[in-house]
């Protein structure tokens, strides 16, 4: 009977010291949203790449009364469709016209600006 007690104690133990602990889920880090400027970060692009002055989007001559040069201005546009140009979406006129699509960081940019809600900051 003291052996059919050690072998039950000893299986025990075996069983329950080989109990898998549950493993801890891995966390995605949460991206940082991406703060940016008009005057310091959007409007910089906007002027090399959109026009100012007499040239495409400047206040002088703005092709389809898009005026860039400007918060007011670059507000004015809605930001699906400022988006939809600077990525060469279907559907969109690509911008900047007859150039180069502008870089994946300027883009980032100016997505992070419209999305964080087009303000004059």
């Amino acid at each position: 009977m003291k052996k059919v007690i050690s072998i039950l104690f000893i299986s025990g133990l075996v069983v329950f010291s080989c109990k898998k602990e549950k493993a801890e889920e891995p966390t995605t880090p949460t991206p940082t949203p991406l703060v940016v400027s008009f005057a310091t970060d959007v409007q910089p692009i906007f002027t090399a790449s959109c026009g100012t002055g007499n040239t495409c989007h400047g206040t002088s001559s703005a092709a389809n009364n898009k005026v860039y040069e400007t918060h007011t201005g670059a507000a004015a546009v809605s930001g699906a469709k400022t988006k939809g140009a600077i990525n060469h979406s279907s559907g969109f006129d690509a911008m900047p016209k007859n150039s180069s699509k502008l870089s994946s960081t300027n883009i980032e940019i100016i997505e992070a600006w419209i999305d964080g809600g087009m303000l004059n900051d």
